[in-house]
């Protein structure tokens, strides 16, 4: 895992925000460095869209709580396929 991907990674989060307003109620979010961290760490370039999809939020789940909806969320697994692609 690369700290260039770490950062592509963040940024995809970061645009999407999940949290939306709430994620200003979380001190140490630092730009969902840490969910960033845990997505790359259980994905690899044999992943699928579908795959990564899932990890995404049952991360973003475990870490906040949240219930998201797997097709809101597919646009940002297909970034973050793009991302790991491009090693």
């Amino acid at each position: 895992m690369k700290e260039e991907q770490i950062n592509k990674v963040k940024e995809v989060l970061s645009e999407w925000n999940p949290l939306g307003d709430q994620a200003k109620l979380i001190p140490d979010l630092e730009n969902y460095e840490t969910e960033a961290i845990d997505i790359l760490f259980l994905i690899d370039k044999k992943s699928s869209i579908t795959d990564i999809n899932k990890i995404l939020n049952t991360v973003l789940s475990q870490a906040f709580g949240l219930n998201l909806n797997l097709n809101e969320s597919k646009k940002y697994a297909e970034k973050i396929k793009t991302i790991i692609n491009e090693d």
